[in-house]
This record gives C-alpha cells, structure tokens and sequence, in this order.
C-alpha cells in the first residue's frame, strides 16, 4: 500500500498516525473513545475521525486511507468475538485488528523480551518471552478491568451510596462525592445507570487526591488495586526475571504505590503504542508487498 496508518484507541481516547510505506510521519490526528467490546460503534466512529484528522494533518485527502494498510490495536479486541468483522466497515485497503497491550509491547519493547501494564481507564497486561505471547486481563469494565479507573471510580461512588444509607460512616471522599451530586442518591444513581467506563474513570483524580491525604477509603481502593497490578506484574514477569514497563494515564500514580522490590524492574518505554502500531503496520506491509 502506499500509505500505513497505526491506531491507539484506548477507553478514553483514540490517536492516529499515518505515515508513508516505509514509515516516515506524515500526520497525527486525535479523537474519543475507541474501545470496541464495550462500545462498538463509537469505537468505529473514532477510528474514522482519528484517521480524517491524521490525514488532514498530512495534507492528504480521505482518499488516501483506501490506499493505506492499518494495524488498529484497540481496547476490548482481545474480548470482542468479530474485531475483524467490524473493521470491514471502514475505508481501508487492509486492516488488521489487534488488542491495545499488543501495539504497546510493541512500541515499550520492540522486538526485546518484557511487560507491560496498561493502566488508565482500564486495565491489561501482556508479555513477550521468546516467539510467545501471554495476556492477563483486560476482560473488559464488567468482569475484568481490576485496578483500572473505572473499576476504581465506580467503588467510591459504591461507597458514597453506602455511606449515605448508613451502612458506612462518612468519609473526606464520599462526602466529596456525594457533594458533586447535590447530597441526592438519586442523582448518582442515575448517572451510574448510564455511565461509560470513562465515565467512572473520571472519578479517580479525585481519590488519589485523598489518598495522598491518608483518607482511609482512598487509600484501601488504591491499596486493593496496586495488590491486582503487583499480582499481575509478579507472575508475568517471573517475579521480575523480565523487564516491566508500566503505561497508560495512572502508571504515574501507581509508581508511588508499588513495591520498591518490583519497581527495581521497571524501565522506560522505548516509544509509545501509536509507534508500536506504525511498526508493525510497515512490517505486515512489507510482508504482503
């Protein structure tokens, strides 16, 4: 093809990149939410709007994406049964469809043997070891996603409606919460019953903020979470036989939180996951060429 194009879509935002065959940059572009077992059809949606930006930051037309080869490594592909079957509805000449831990292995790591943890809105773990691959997690917000900011956000919002009937007594947290929707249960629970995975996800600023108070209830969320994150790294990694790289918007947040005997393994990412996916969209390019 003459143009390859690589895809982040991640709970909360998806990134697009275009660049010619052989993997000069040509343009980026930006769009939501992009995770196609939870919302397929806004996953779509950002997908084509992530990919329009890109190429009119090029200084390309929209016709140049039915002559470009996509890699799009996307939250929930590795949960949805029919990624491929989706991504035939959109303009490119070839499209392969792979999970988001894949694309960021690629781009932490490049070909070397490591982990990774993605941690932002939601949550996965994945690890090359020789020609193999190994996946934990990332099941999606309903089953799986422990650890993430959704999970997380979603439990305080559990906990300010615990607290409000009196089975909990109130706290910094859930009295801050339960403030942001007026004192009124009803409002929260309405906001609960509709809300995106983002959407609880947006809540996690404000527990971090009390942990690092030493607010009780942030910090047993935070607490419960980093013991999943810890487990997940320990045991993929050979209890740090491997080098770990920790992505995503809490990776930050969790670097104060770990283990220090863990975190003696953790290295900086070579390049993000939008490199990662470029990498491999100009290798399977080269390969069908």
């Amino acid at each position: 093809m003459d143009y390859i194009l690589g895809v982040d879509g991640g709970g909360s935002s998806c990134r697009a990149a275009i660049a010619t065959a052989d993997g000069r940059l040509l343009g980026r572009g930006k769009a939501g939410s992009a995770n196609i077992y939870s919302d397929p059809t806004q996953s779509l949606s950002s997908i084509l709007h992530a990919a329009k930006e890109a190429c009119k930051d090029a200084g390309l037309t929209e016709e140049a994406l039915q002559q470009t080869f996509a890699v799009l490594g996307l939250a929930g592909a590795n949960a949805h049964n029919d990624p491929i079957g989706l991504a035939e509805n959109l303009p490119f000449a070839a499209v392969q469809v792979v999970s988001d831990s894949l694309i960021a292995l690629e781009g932490a790591h490049g070909s070397d043997d490591g982990v990774i943890g993605i941690l932002g809105t939601g949550s996965n773990f994945m690890a090359r070891k020789g020609e193999k691959h190994y996946y934990l997690g990332g099941w999606g917000f309903h089953c799986g996603d422990q650890g993430s900011g959704a999970k997380m956000g979603e439990r305080a919002l559990e906990e300010a409606l615990l607290a409000h009937d009196g089975l909990r007594s109130l706290c910094p947290l859930t009295e801050h919460i339960l403030r942001q929707f007026d004192d009124d249960p009803r409002k929260l629970s309405e906001f609960a019953r509709t809300a995106k995975p983002k959407d609880f996800g947006e809540f996690m600023p404000i527990i971090l903020i009390y942990a690092k108070q030493q607010s009780r209830l942030a910090l047993d969320i935070v607490e419960e979470g980093t013991t999943y994150v810890a487990s997940a790294l320990r045991l993929l990694s050979d209890d740090g036989k491997l080098p770990i790289a920790l992505l995503g918007g809490l990776s930050h947040a969790y670097d104060a939180f770990l283990p220090p005997d863990l975190k003696q393994f953790f290295v900086p990412a070579k390049n993000d996951a939008l490199r990662g996916a470029l990498a491999m969209a100009e290798r399977e390019n080269a390969l069908n060429t």
